[in-house]
């Protein structure tokens, strides 16, 4: 009787371990949103609020694109993913080349986040179709 009693602990310990350790059946991530349009771009710095015309073309998660503003006209790149959005360029100032990085999020016709100016700081930044 014993032995029987100790199989069957033995084969539900088994058994709990077995669907422990089954990993959890993957969730479908949720769908990106189609940001292709035009937007105004509003980047908050130390120097205050600039804006800038957003022109987005998207293809699958990619973005391409470019951002005009009071310094001219430059070319992005980025990605979303879910509600996640990013974007970088690269602009000229006074002979030097800086980087922009932007990072942020996506609900409806608003993206929101922190922008990153290489090695002169950070900001935030808001951007709205138009």
């Amino acid at each position: 009787m014993q032995n029987i009693r100790a199989w069957f602990l033995a084969s539900v310990a088994l058994l709990i371990g077995a669907c422990s350790s089954t990993p959890p059946a993957s969730q479908p991530q949720p769908k990106s949103a189609d940001l292709s349009g035009n937007w105004v771009l509003t980047t908050e710095s130390q120097m205050g609020a600039q804006d800038a015309e957003m022109i987005v073309r998207q293809s699958g998660s990619a973005l391409v694109g470019t951002i005009t503003g009071q310094a001219g006209t430059v070319d992005y790149t980025g990605s979303v993913s879910g509600a996640a959005v990013a974007f970088d360029f690269t602009i000229n100032v006074q002979g030097t080349d800086l980087k922009l990085d932007y990072t942020g999020t996506v609900e409806g016709d608003t993206m929101r986040g922190r922008a990153v100016f290489g090695q002169f700081g950070e900001g935030t930044f808001t951007a709205k179709r138009k």
